[in-house]
């Protein structure tokens, strides 16, 4: 029984639903200095508007949003500024991800008959067609997710201790990577290796998963008051929310930087992150 109250907790803190707002701003750089300008709240109303993720090739960014206590997922167009809805089901969509095949977005379904959290994809030019990819029942549940191909990809799976997974959808591989985990994952922009930030002793460490050699490595220590959200520039600059604040670690110099943000920007907590060319899309509490 303590373990279940465990994990309802931790499933209720991983999808925390405060008030959020996103917002589009421009990067540029100038002599190893970054800069956000140019804010836009894209969401602009009251209630959670969170897990901003760019559209590889079109001018969408996904996001998930809550109305009448659930969760679906939504599109904005940058080049229209129109928003649309994406699902509107019974259950509760999140972290809708562009599988690689740029076919589907991939979510996680919480539910609401008995909570659990399957991982399932939606044919993104007809949404109510849908496939089950990881039934919570079989593999526990599901909170994050990050793709390498079509066949291949890592999971934040919840427990005591919450684990991360990497999984063959072909031979059916699902193997323990590390535990401990925190809730950002990304593929690494030019590589075949996955990003993870992980808690060993007093330290967060973010850290790089190579499926090929089943290999981890460091790649630089994350701020331990911050709640390990990144977010990938290049392949060599990778960011992180710190409170009201955005630092980017170049891993050539191993050094952090402040990121220079616009007065404009409300001054309130940032958590979540996502980068596509010279935009990023930032979650902000209300």
């Amino acid at each position: 029984m303590k373990k279940l109250l465990a994990l309802l907790f931790v499933s209720n803190l991983l999808f925390a639903q405060n008030g959020t707002e996103i917002f589009l701003l421009d990067i540029s750089e100038s002599g190893g200095n970054i800069t956000l300008s140019n804010p836009k709240n894209i969401t602009n109303r009251r209630g959670y508007d969170n897990q901003p993720f760019f559209h590889p090739n079109q001018p969408l960014l996904y996001y998930t949003a809550m109305q009448d206590g659930q969760t679906d997922i939504w599109s904005y167009n940058l080049k229209t500024g129109v928003g649309l809805q994406i699902t509107n089901t019974i259950d509760s969509e999140y972290s809708p991800t562009v599988t690689p095949d740029k076919k589907y977005l991939s979510c996680i379904v919480q539910r609401k008959s008995n909570g659990d959290q399957d991982l399932v994809k939606y044919n993104i030019k007809n949404p109510t067609e849908t496939q089950m990819i990881f039934e919570s029942q079989k593999t526990g549940k599901i909170g994050y997710q990050a793709w390498l191909n079509p066949n291949e990809l890592i999971t934040f799976v919840l427990g005591e201790p919450q684990t991360l997974h990497y999984q063959n959808l072909i031979t059916k591989k699902d193997i323990v990577v590390a535990q401990n985990i925190g809730r950002s994952l990304h593929l690494i922009p030019k590589q075949k290796n996955f990003s993870f930030v992980q808690q060993i002793d007093r330290k967060w460490l973010i850290r790089s998963f190579n499926p090929q050699k089943n290999t981890i490595t460091d790649i630089g220590e994350s701020h331990i008051d911050s709640e390990h959200y990144n977010a990938w520039l290049s392949e060599n600059i990778i960011f992180e929310s710190r409170n009201t604040d955005i630092f980017s670690y170049n891993l050539i110099t191993k050094e952090w930087k402040a990121v220079t943000l616009p007065d404009m920007l409300p001054k309130r907590k940032i958590s979540r992150m996502a980068i596509k060319g010279n935009k990023i899309a930032i979650v902000i509490e209300e």
